[in-house]
């Protein structure tokens, strides 16, 4: 099964190499492959839900990240690969970086990569150019076998003689002067500095829109060109250390894509499924081509026989692709709550679906789609899913609003899910004007709120619960406890 656990948002990214200095203890003792600071008692103190033992654990901390000043604290360089028992840290270490990988239950250093440098930014040397934003992290599982990846965006060394060692895309240009520089890890691995396996790069003239995400069977990585308006994409396969790239005017899924020309005949590579890529068709619908489309497998509810409104791919998570599909209400849709539909990735049997506003609830909680461990349940803003059982909950209702609260506020959002079904999020209420921390057992989907001042795990795993709490000025602070 492929699994994204945990990524860098943007929002904490964003001008990050401005921002870090050289880092602190924390920081320091990761590149040098000391222990951190474990106790059975941790300093920081977490007030978390009652199936964690708060008694027992360990604590580590990510300097150099910058002060936030939000309630809800936006999503940290850290990552979690569950079968290989491990947590992944992004540290710093001179002007490069370094991967911590700690073991989830004891806070022990199993493994810490070799320096990588990030490309330098594409606009250096500019007058009041933009800080490039700092690699980011993301954990992905292909073929069963799970990788710890970084990745940034850049000046494309390739292409001005540097020499980098880095695959290039096939069919792309090494001329381009941006390039997304990718390197991964095995999760598994041991010992101090770890050579990446393999390292690649993505030659991408961007402009915005910049995306990394597990595909389902990869890694995917997605565009928008100077003056385009589509998306273009890439793929990458980890294993055989190979890269396809395709230009948004050229990906068609057949037999859809009959009159070549057509804006119906223009798409994006939206995740890999063991028959080939997902592709996603710029006026609606997807599939995979010679296995299956999304136009056969419409869910009820649903605004039918027109392209546009054969639905858009939203998440991929697992073995699942989650899309959206219009309804009757209004003009083709617009203004009404989309039907969220789930397929299977590899036939395109549509197994749920279920009317849902997953942009509802808390604005200020950062979106972070998430699997169980076990790959049984998901989590995705408002969305619960049960694969095993074909559930699907959306917990936003009609009278789930205090007075004067606004439509987007209504619901929960929800940031993790552990192999138990209970998944943790927050609820808006009014009455306190804060986000209130919530528990959902997903076998009801009924909604518990959490005492005042419980702090939420960020990731759940099999035997503990992870807490990222602020630290006194820059950095966080991150707290494992085990559970009961």
């Amino acid at each position: 099964m492929k699994t994204v656990r945990w990524a860098v948002a943007t929002a904490v990214a964003a001008g990050l190499l401005a921002a870090c200095g050289s880092g602190g203890t924390a920081g320091e003792s990761g590149s040098d492959g000391s222990s951190p600071e474990v106790s059975a008692s941790p300093k920081p103190s977490v007030k978390a839900p009652e199936g964690f033992d708060t008694s027992k654990g360990w604590h580590t901390s990510l300097d150099w990240l910058p002060k936030e000043d939000s309630e809800v604290a936006s999503r940290p360089p850290v990552g979690s690969a569950p079968k290989a028992g491990i947590v992944a840290f992004l540290q710093r270490k001179g002007e490069g970086y370094v991967v911590e990988a700690r073991d989830a239950a004891t806070g022990e250093l199993r493994w810490s990569s070799r320096e990588w440098q990030p490309p330098a930014p594409t606009d250096s040397g500019k007058t009041g150019a933009k800080p490039q934003p700092a690699p980011q992290l993301l954990v992905v599982d292909e073929d069963g076998r799970e990788y710890v990846a970084l990745w940034a965006y850049g000046k494309n060394e390739t292409a001005s003689g540097d020499a980098s060692g880095d695959a290039p895309g096939e069919g792309a240009s090494d001329e381009k002067p941006g390039a997304f520089s990718l390197v991964f890890y095995p999760a598994d691995s041991a010992g101090k500095e770890v050579a990446p396996a393999p390292a690649v790069t993505v030659p991408a003239d961007a402009n915005s829109g910049l995306e990394v995400h597990d595909g389902g069977n990869g890694v995917v990585v997605r565009w928008t060109p100077s003056w385009a308006v589509g998306q273009d994409s890439a793929t990458i396969d980890i294993s055989d250390n190979r890269v396809q790239t395709y230009k948004d005017e050229e990906v068609e899924l057949p037999p859809v894509c009959e009159n070549k020309g057509w804006d119906s005949c223009r798409g994006k590579v939206a995740g890999l499924s063991p028959d080939g890529p997902l592709v996603e068709e710029s006026t609606g619908g997807f599939g995979v081509g010679g296995a299956w489309l999304s136009r056969d497998a419409i869910p009820p509810g649903t605004t039918q026989y027109k392209a546009e409104d054969e639905g858009r791919v939203w998440q991929i998570l697992g073995d699942h692709v989650v899309s959206s599909w219009s309804t009757p209400k209004g003009a083709a849709g617009w203004g009404a709550t989309p039907v969220m539909a789930v397929h299977d990735l590899k036939s395109g049997k549509l197994t749920m679906s279920t009317v849902c506003d997953t942009g509802a609830g808390p604005q200020n909680v950062p979106f972070q789609p998430a699997l169980s461990p076990n790959g049984r349940y998901a989590v995705a803003g408002t969305l619960a899913l049960d694969f095993e059982q074909d559930k699907a909950h959306c917990l936003v209702e009609d009278d789930d609003r205090s007075p004067g609260m606004s439509d987007d506020d209504r619901g929960v959002h929800l940031v993790s899910v552990g192999d138990d079904g209970i998944a943790y999020g927050y609820r808006n209420d009014d009455a306190v004007s804060a986000n209130v921390p919530v528990a959902v057992p997903l076998d009801t989907g009924k909604i518990q709120a959490l005492p005042e001042g419980t702090e939420i795990p960020f990731v759940s795993l099999p035997d503990v619960g992870g807490f990222a709490l602020p630290a006194d000025g820059p950095g966080r602070q991150f707290v494992f406890h085990p559970r009961r």
